[in-house]
């Protein structure tokens, strides 16, 4: 798949959590799952400067 493609984080966040589960011999974990995801859509911090009218 092209890089720029609006779907590139979520096919490497698939990516990743299939690679995590083949790195395992059970389930991948919660919190790894968290980390991944976090790591492909990093969560959007407020704007402090923003004034909402």
């Amino acid at each position: 798949m092209p890089q720029d493609t609006p779907a590139q984080p979520l096919v490497e966040a698939l990516t990743e959590l299939v690679q995590a589960q083949a790195d395992t011999t059970g389930f991948v974990v919660l919190h790894q799952w968290a980390e991944i995801l976090e790591r492909q859509f990093p969560p959007q911090r407020p704007d402090p400067t923003h004034v909402q009218e």
